[in-house]
This record gives structure tokens, sequence and C-alpha cells, in this order.
């Protein structure tokens, strides 16, 4: 009877302590483009991520718990991700990460400090997100457009061209790469310039450039700047552009038609003018490296679909996730940040990069060459890829707070 007694009051303990916390799941947040013009992104992104979710759950979670993605479309509108980025916080996610637009990701920053929520873009390039807006709980793995900006001017102010028209879509991304490229284009060319009535801005989304072309075609330009057309825009210009015979005898300059987001409309090597200038964060044909090779792989055999971009920087994005909250012991928000500052990651394509603890910006780098055709991937590609590393381009930590300091 004693026996007996002494294990009826065991389970009577054991049964009012609440289920080993260890054993709950870490929520993260996804925000993503799974519908609208960023689609395009967003479904690869979002794929990307829930390939590390399951690869990190199969051996084990973290700190003895699984994670649990808790996802919401933003449908490639600032409202709307606004709107699902406070519902993912009342829900009690520890951070959230999306491959979201630039537009939609300014949405969701200033909703990160307000709600002091950490908060990853996967998707948004535009270099004021960490400089001007930047603040404690915003994280960016991927590079900015000053990197690429920046670079892309150098290289063709060592080019004779002299007189560009610019095209591109009116949004957050577009009037930023466009007024990095051409601003650092002009320091370093004082003869450069944007041909009087030939800076064209577009709708997110177009698809038609008739009117544009013959605009621009009759001001006889030596180069054509249409680094802010993105998505379904980019191969749309592209492909009329080359049907008008633009690329004849014009320069195409885009720093960001080697990503497979921006090229994935030009399904034929018919459709691939030689010569563009461009550049990409995921290489085709993919670079020759076991990180490389082991991460193609694994996503196609787990989708069937050629990795982008963005399926590799949310996968890496995530992965880091892992690694911060393992280093600060726990899962919580202040705590996470801080041991996130200074971190660095392995990326499959861009090899080892690390988060700058002043802005949260990595030091992710940029491959560039000229858009041509992979047959053995059936897509467009780069020839003559160079990789170039992101410190150089990045401003330093008193530029940083000046900026800010200049916003507030």
């Amino acid at each position: 009877m004693r026996h007996a007694t002494v294990l009826m009051l065991i389970c009577a303990c054991l049964a009012s302590i609440p289920l080993a916390r260890a054993a709950d799941p870490i929520l993260i947040g996804d925000v993503s483009s799974m519908s609208g013009p960023l689609a395009v992104g967003g479904v690869p992104g979002r794929q990307g991520t829930i390939m590390a979710l399951e690869e990190i759950n199969q051996k084990g979670g973290v700190l003895g718990r699984p994670l649990q993605l808790v996802t919401r479309d933003d449908k490639s509108q600032p409202e709307e991700a606004g709107k699902v980025f406070r519902e993912l916080a009342a829900q009690g996610v520890l951070l959230v990460m999306g491959t979201s637009g630039s537009a939609t990701t300014a949405a969701m920053n200033s909703l990160a400090r307000e709600l002091k929520l950490p908060f990853f873009t996967v998707l948004g390039y535009s270099r004021f997100l960490t400089e001007e807006a930047g603040h404690r709980y915003f994280f960016r793995l991927i590079t900015n457009d000053r990197v690429f900006g920046n670079a892309v001017a150098e290289a063709m102010a060592k080019q004779p061209q002299t007189k560009y028209c610019t095209i591109a879509n009116d949004f957050a991304f577009g009037r930023d790469i466009t007024r990095v490229l051409m601003t650092r284009l002009k320091e370093l060319k004082p003869g450069a310039e944007v041909l009087s009535g030939c800076e064209f801005w577009v709708p997110l989304g177009t698809t038609d450039f008739t009117p544009n072309l013959t605009a621009i075609l009759a001001r006889r330009p030596q180069a054509v700047m249409f680094g802010g057309l993105v998505a379904a825009s980019a191969p749309a210009f592209v492909k009329q552009g080359k049907a008008f015979g633009l690329f004849k005898d014009t320069v195409g300059v885009h720093p960001s038609l080697g990503m497979p987001v921006n090229n994935a409309g030009l399904t034929s090597k018919d459709d691939v003018p030689e010569g563009i200038f461009t550049g990409t964060d995921y290489v085709y044909p993919p670079v020759p490296t076991p990180a490389s090779r082991a991460f193609y792989d694994a996503y196609r055999k787990r989708w069937n679909q050629l990795p982008t971009e963005q399926a590799a920087n949310a996968h890496t994005t995530l992965r880091f996730i892992v690694k911060a909250i393992e280093k600060a012991g726990k899962a919580d928000r202040e705590a996470f940040i801080t041991a996130a500052e200074g971190l660095g990651i392995d990326h499959p394509i861009l090899g080892d990069i690390a988060v700058r603890p002043f802005d949260h910006q990595s030091t992710a780098g940029w491959w560039m060459g000229y858009l041509t055709w992979d047959e053995t991937h059936k897509r467009a590609g780069i020839r003559d890829a160079k990789y170039l590393k992101g410190d150089s381009y990045l401003p330093g930590k008193e530029e940083i707070e000046k900026l800010r300091s200049q916003k507030k």
C-alpha cells in the first residue's frame, strides 16, 4: 500500500506540472509574396525556408525544440504586409522572416521597430532599409543595391558610353537602384548623363514597353540602364527590346538581370541578347563548389525545380537564425539580437558572410558578368562570372550613424 500511495503522489505531482517547455515549438513567422507580381520570388523563397526547416527538425530542432513556421502572404502589397506582420506578432512568433520586396519590406521594417519584433528580409535589396531606415530589430543576410549598383557603375565608367536612358518600375527598389547607380557613375565619369526626356518610371508588373522603347530609340542613347525593372517587367523589356533592335547599337545595363527571379521569362536562346552587363547572387551555370552542388541537388530533389537566389537566401537565413538562437541559449528576442550581431554563416553560393553588428547588413557580395544562354540548364545565365565581395562597397559605422541621424 505504501508503494501504491507513493506512486499515486508522484503521478499527481507530475500531472500538475505543465508539459516540458523543451517540447514546445519555436514559432518563426514568414511573410512572403506568394501572390502578385513578386510571387516569382516569394514562392521559391518560401520553399527554401520550408526545406531548411525540415532539415533542422530532422536533426532535432534547436535547443531540443522543433521549429514551426507560421506563414502569411503579403500579396506583394505594403498594406497587406503590415496587416499580416501584426497578426504574426500577436501570435507570439519569436521573429519574422520573409521573401518580400523592398516596398513591402519597408512597411514591415517600421513595424518591427514599433513592436520590437526581429525581422529578416530575403528579397528587399534597397540600401536604405539597413541605412536610413535601419534599426536594432531589422536584419538582412542578402546584399543591397549599394553593392551591385556601385560595382556596375565602376565597370561602366571604364567604358566609352556617356549618353544614357533609364527605365525602372516605380517602386522603392526601382528608384533606389537607379539613383545609386547613376549617381555613382556620374561621380566616376562626369561626362555621363541621362538624356533629356529619357527617364521612365512604369508600374510594377508592366510588360508592354512599346511606347517606352519607341521613345528610347528616338533619343539614340549609347546605353540603357534598366536595372529598376524586376520580376515580369525585366524579361518583357529584354525580349521586346531585342525585337525592336535596341541592343544592336545600345549597351544594356542591368545589375541584377542575372538573378533567376528577374530573367525567368527568358525561356529560349532567342530571347537572350548577348552582352547585357549584369549580376546575381545565384549563378547559372551553378558555382562549381561542393556547397553549391549540395544545395542545388537537395532543392531539386525536394521541389523538382531549379533553385533560385531566393531559395538559397531563405534557406541560409533560417540556418543563420537557428545558429543565433543556439548562441543565445534561449528563444528570447533581445538575446537573439545580441547573439546575431557579428555572427557569420556559410552561404552555398556566396561563401562565408557575416552580419555587421552596427547596421545588421551582411557582407554578402555579388556575381557579375554578361547575360547569356545556359544550354545545360535551358535558361538564362551569366558568362565570365566574377565574384565581388560586398565589404568594400558598404558604408562604415560613422556614415551609417550619420544617415540615420539625418533621417530623424
